[in-house]
């Protein structure tokens, strides 16, 4: 069993932030929660979770993707996992914690780069008036213990969808917080969207929810699975496998 003991802790007006450490990974933890992110110090730049690697299928869908949102940096995984899997992407990162940002750069090795802006602010009051659409926009917003009331919201569906260009992509990374049902709609989601949704379960038992404006969701990996490979290997994670899991919302 590993043993987990604090390396460095930070107070904020939103309460404790702390770095975890059992020797081998980082954690980046809130208050008295969980896991928000972790990353592997001989690996630093390989997704860690199995969510965060779901989330990367998102990339196969929206394969001439220039731009990305971030709604929540946190240690910055998939801002990383971006950066990595096109030179040409520019990712807008938004962080209601300066903290947060802080304690990214100095323990989680994000980089400082000219393609990764990070705002710090709401994510809820950036996506009602974005300075301009992108073509992924990942929805990663949790507080200690759970996801934020105003993401399972109608409007902020919305926003999301208007956020996005005519061919973008919505990734939302969704968890029950242990009541046995997720506070989202997924309904209206794809009602708004006029599409089906793909989701994901992974390991950890978060579920990841991919749809978007101008997609097809075919239920069968085949036809994808060449640039999952190749995208796999410059990233290091299984997409393959993960891609075989992808489901089709019924």
């Amino acid at each position: 069993m590993s043993h987990f003991f604090e390396i460095f802790s930070a107070t904020d007006e939103w309460g404790k932030v702390h770095v975890m450490s059992d020797t081998d990974n980082y954690y980046l933890t809130f208050g008295e929660g969980g896991q928000q992110s972790g990353m592997q110090i001989n690996q630093p730049d390989r997704l860690m979770f199995q969510y965060t690697q779901a989330m990367m299928l998102s990339l196969l869908f929206t394969p001439r993707a220039k731009s990305a949102i971030l709604l929540g940096l946190g240690a910055g995984s998939i801002a990383k996992s971006l950066l990595l899997s096109d030179e040409n992407i520019t990712i807008t990162a938004v962080e209601l914690r300066q903290k947060v940002e802080e304690i990214a750069h100095q323990w989680f090795d994000l980089p400082k780069s000219d393609r990764l802006k990070i705002e710090i602010g709401d994510a809820f009051a950036f996506i009602k008036n974005p300075r301009q659409r992108c073509d992924l926009l990942f929805v990663d917003l949790y507080l200690d213990n759970g996801v934020q009331d105003s993401m399972a919201s109608h409007k902020f569906i919305s926003q999301c969808y208007t956020a996005l260009n005519n061919n973008g992509t919505l990734i939302l990374n969704l968890w029950d917080a242990g009541k046995g049902y997720l506070p989202f709609d997924l309904d209206y989601l794809e009602h708004t969207f006029i599409s089906q949704s793909l989701q994901v379960v992974t390991d950890e038992g978060n579920i990841i929810v991919i749809i978007g404006k101008d997609f097809q969701a075919d239920p069968h990996p085949r036809r994808l699975q060449g640039d999952a490979k190749k995208l796999a290997a410059k990233l290091d994670i299984p997409l393959q496998r993960l891609l075989n899991q992808l489901q089709v919302r019924n």
